[in-house]
């Protein structure tokens, strides 16, 4: 097994072509007795070998599985005699399940794929499994964060108090966000912290930190703590990043708004003048038409006078002539 996995890993290194080999989950959590399953797609190859390795705490890595073609799958024995783990195949996909998951299964595991001038590896699938029981005599706290404005910088804290236990804890930070389903594996083992012993209550605490500058929209979501030691993993229930909304202001945007609101007012302005003119001009033209209407009244009363004027005389003159 350990000659095969060198094998593979020469192989990775020497090819002239690599295989693009897709784990789709960066990072599992689940608790213990659930169920897990990795995924592994890649391209169709021709005498194609598949096989699964797992990398734990430690940092040593064991085959679990291998397959050539459509051959039957060879197991390490180790992994065979669980009964716990089953692989799903196919031309273009090797899926590995474990069933019953136990803390001892939290470790990275890698899918790689190998033909005759071509290797690709996955880029891994951290697995955590909680242990509920085991929690109860660990406790572990993550610090609480308000809302903070873009460019602002941030640290987030992970206290944990456990058992005095020989070895360094290894803390991880996963960055959970709303369109993960899984989690984004932020940082990888980290031993740095702060840590003290308690003699008397052989208690030890350690914080751990993660600090983050220039804070923006990308990075809100949820960032959990992880802490492996005494062989156990312990995972913290998470602190919200919030970032507060900027108003910013786009000045292109701005300087439309202005033009249309002075386009508008101007059009407002001409409607009203030109109503005023139409008013202007309709009074004018009633003016003169009820000038017109009486100098035709005045005429009409000459005339009617100048009509009696000439009837009377006549009649005078009548009168006189029949008197002669």
């Amino acid at each position: 097994m350990r000659y095969y996995f060198f094998l593979l890993l020469s192989s990775t290194i020497f090819c002239s072509t690599d295989v693009d080999v897709v784990q789709e989950d960066n990072v599992k959590i689940v608790n213990a007795d659930w169920d897990v399953n990795f995924t592994c797609t890649f391209p169709w190859l021709v005498q194609s070998t598949k096989a699964w390795f797992k990398q734990a705490n430690n940092g040593k890595s064991l085959q679990i599985v291998s397959l050539y073609e459509s051959q039957k799958p060879s197991w390490n024995h180790n992994f065979e005699k669980t009964n716990r783990f089953n692989v799903n195949k196919g031309d273009f996909y090797f899926n590995l399940t474990i069933v019953k998951t136990k803390p001892s299964d939290s470790a990275t595991y890698y899918c790689v794929v190998s033909s005759y001038q071509a290797t690709g590896m996955g880029s891994g699938t951290r697995l955590l499994v909680r242990d509920e029981a085991a929690d109860r005599n660990t406790t572990l706290h993550q610090s609480l964060i308000d809302a903070v404005d873009p460019g602002d910088s941030v640290n987030l804290q992970c206290s944990i108090f456990t058992e005095s236990c020989a070895g360094d804890h290894s803390v991880y930070w996963f960055k959970q966000s709303s369109g993960d389903s899984e989690g984004v594996l932020y940082t990888k083992g980290e031993r740095n912290g702060r840590c003290k012993n308690s003699t008397e209550s052989q208690t030890q605490s350690c914080v751990y930190s993660l600090h983050k500058n220039n804070i923006s929209r990308s990075d809100t979501g949820i960032y959990y703590c992880a802490v492996a030691t005494c062989g156990e993993i312990m995972l913290g229930r998470g602190t919200q990043l919030n970032i507060k909304e900027r108003c910013d202001f786009n000045s292109a945007l701005l300087a439309s708004g202005i033009t249309n609101i002075i386009f508008l007012a101007l059009v407002v302005l001409l409607g009203i003048k030109l109503g005023r003119s139409q008013i202007k001009t309709s009074a004018a033209q009633t003016t003169q038409d009820e000038d017109h209407l009486n100098y035709a009244a005045i005429t009409f009363s000459n005339t009617k006078r100048a009509r009696a004027k000439v009837t009377q005389d006549q009649s005078l003159y009548a009168q006189v002539r029949s008197h002669q």
